[in-house]
């Protein structure tokens, strides 16, 4: 039996380690990746969005929380040999229209490394990209309809397998 694949924004890392509100929900994700009920990942680019102390740290932690890190899209400066993809030109393509989108919706568009998460959760065939960005939720139909991915609030994705993690 497959298990669902979900790539988690950094929002999820940090609402994590700084213990913010929204913590139970994540460690709801990190015990079903626990029991191997879900796969969890996040993209190379998560250096970009930790790059600073202490924060930057814990990223050595992720494989102690069932979180592997996956490549990313090839980009100059960022990029490693063996690690990283080729992007899709259709994909790479829609940034600008997704751009104006979010902002005709009010919501502050996703930026280079977001778009990146979404890219190489894409060019991954990942399930599921969880986050609470609302420039990134703003765009989900969108990306549903073009691009097949599914974008979902944590406590959403939890709610589909049957429990209320609302908080």
């Amino acid at each position: 039996m497959d298990i669902p694949t979900l790539t988690l924004d950094t929002n999820l890392l940090h609402e994590y380690w700084k213990r913010r509100d929204k913590v139970q929900v994540v460690e709801q994700l990190l015990a079903l990746g626990q029991k191997g009920k879900v796969d969890l990942a996040v993209t190379a680019r998560v250096h970009e969005d930790i790059p600073q102390l202490p924060l930057a740290q814990k990223l050595n932690n992720l494989p102690e929380l069932n979180i592997q890190e996956t490549g990313s899209v090839t980009r100059l400066g960022y990029w490693v040999l063996g690690r990283d993809m080729l992007g899709d030109d259709a994909f790479d393509s829609y940034r600008s229209t997704a751009y104006k989108l979010a902002k005709q919706r009010g919501k502050k568009p996703p930026d280079w490394r977001d778009w990146d998460h979404l890219h190489a959760h894409y060019l991954l065939h990942r399930e599921v990209f969880l986050t609470w960005d609302e420039g990134i939720h703003c765009l989900s139909s969108e990306l549903k309809h073009k691009f097949g991915i599914v974008v979902m609030k944590p406590e959403e994705y939890l709610r589909t397998l049957g429990g209320d993690f609302s908080q």
